[in-house]
């Protein structure tokens, strides 16, 4: 999940340029911290002129994880079958296109019928609130967790915003598989 700083035409040319290279860089299989800072390296050799946030995060069923790292980006949240909604804080990297690398990577359990959201500003800052006490109102959210993420998506959208957005909104939701499913 990114986010480029900007709006309009230029910014969404850079964001693909951004998902097209982080996608070649992320083939090679590296772990989420190192394709991070492969990817501040080359957009800040490039000379791309915009900064952008990114979450990078690789879900692996097999094991029952999921590890994810932080170019400026804000933290994924966790929700778990019993509804319950954790912001899983990341050490947070600088912006993509700075050169200054630095990115770690976290790693968490995601049991069967977990579901990782992963979202934008857009989302959750307001202008009259901090934006780490508007991330913190995602845990006070209770969410349908069985049901269909489209489900999810759409509670999470009426109860943070009512349609009030001040910015672009993007919200990925991945759900961890049960091992019969």
């Amino acid at each position: 999940m990114g986010d480029v700083m900007g709006h309009g035409f230029q910014a969404a040319v850079a964001m693909s340029q951004y998902r097209s290279l982080l996608r070649t860089i992320a083939a090679s299989g590296a772990g989420v911290d190192k394709i991070l800072g492969e990817f501040d390296r080359q957009v800040a050799q490039l000379g791309l002129d915009r900064l952008a946030t990114c979450l990078l995060a690789v879900m692996d069923p097999g094991a029952g994880t999921c590890t994810a790292a932080s170019a400026g980006h804000l933290p994924p949240a966790r929700v778990r079958r019993d509804s319950n909604v954790e912001v899983l804080w990341l050490p947070a990297g600088p912006p993509i296109g700075t050169g200054l690398g630095g990115y770690e990577s976290l790693t968490v359990r995601m049991d069967p019928g977990t579901t990782l959201l992963l979202y934008t500003d857009g989302l959750v800052e307001r202008r009259d609130t901090d934006i780490d006490t508007s991330v913190q109102a995602l845990e006070t959210l209770s969410l349908p967790a069985d049901g269909p993420l489209d489900d999810m998506l759409d509670t999470i959208l009426a109860r943070l915003a009512n349609g009030a957005y001040e910015d672009d909104v993007a919200i990925l939701a991945a759900r961890q598989r049960d091992a019969h499913d």
